[in-house]
């Protein structure tokens, strides 16, 4: 397993376009590109970026604030999806253009009360188009648990990874724990399809903190999916509320640096 860091970790603290450099004089080899604005998904600023993508390190996946657009490919209305479909083409080309190979997606969100159990087959057939789209620039879509969000349970991951064969599956740690289910039930029901590991610890008061500062057993977590012989990155993903300075998280990068390369 590789490891990296989100740059969605230095959210508020660093500018996107400085995240690079952060990640290099951290040691850090692999990123995952957090795209935070409208401005950030525009040609001119991807360019700017991958100019800036220089050395030894490399993005394995982009993310854009997905509450600006991404519950909208779903519309009933196509005007609304049309729209959409216009951010996210930029998003695509901007993780072709920094060299991804996946795109973590969060989906529509569950904003209205809904039973537990999504309706797939409602959802199936466009995140079917999507992937289609997102395979014209290289990428794979890779679906996030968000707890938030409709496919937020272990059952609706596996039923939708079913029905739309083409997509990948991006685990969340935390996410995994505020929906009340053992993480390790998202990536059995990922399986194969697992691409991207989004971690952070838990706190005494179950708020988020680093790797290694919390309850969570990350070695049981890593030796269980290094036993099931997958192989995805593990990012580090946190709030930038969880340090103070750049090396508070660089300890978090060594702590589970160590557990992996002492699989």
């Amino acid at each position: 397993m590789k490891l990296g860091i989100s740059t969605a970790s230095f959210f508020t603290k660093v500018p996107t376009e400085n995240c690079f450099n952060a990640l290099r004089e951290m040691g850090v080899p692999l990123t995952e590109v957090f795209l935070s604005s409208y401005s950030e998904y525009e040609k001119g600023f991807v360019s700017a970026l991958k100019e800036r993508l220089t050395g030894d390190l490399t993005v394995h996946s982009v993310h854009a604030l997905s509450s600006t657009f991404e519950g909208l490919l779903f519309s009933q209305s196509r005007r609304v999806r049309d729209d959409a479909d216009q951010f996210f083409h930029k998003v695509c080309y901007a993780g072709n253009t920094l060299g991804a190979k996946f795109y973590t997606f969060h989906g529509p969100s569950a904003l209205k009360k809904s039973p537990s159990m999504v309706d797939v087959s409602t959802f199936a057939d466009r995140f079917e188009q999507l992937a289609g789209i997102a395979g014209t620039y290289g990428l794979h879509l890779a679906v996030e648990n968000v707890h938030y969000c409709h496919f937020s349970t272990p059952d609706a991951i596996r039923a939708l990874l079913k029905s739309a064969p083409s997509l990948w599956a991006t685990v969340d740690v935390k996410h995994a724990y505020y929906a009340g289910y053992d993480v390790m039930r998202y990536v059995d029901a990922a399986e194969g399809k697992l691409a991207t590991l989004h971690v952070a610890d838990i706190g005494k008061d179950d708020s988020t903190v680093l790797p290694g500062m919390g309850k969570l057993n990350f070695e049981k977590l890593l030796r269980e999916i290094d036993k099931r012989k997958l192989d995805p990155a593990v990012i580090i993903e946190v709030y930038p509320s969880n340090f103070t300075y750049t090396e508070e998280l660089k300890n978090g990068y060594k702590y589970l640096k160590d557990i992996i390369d002492n699989l």
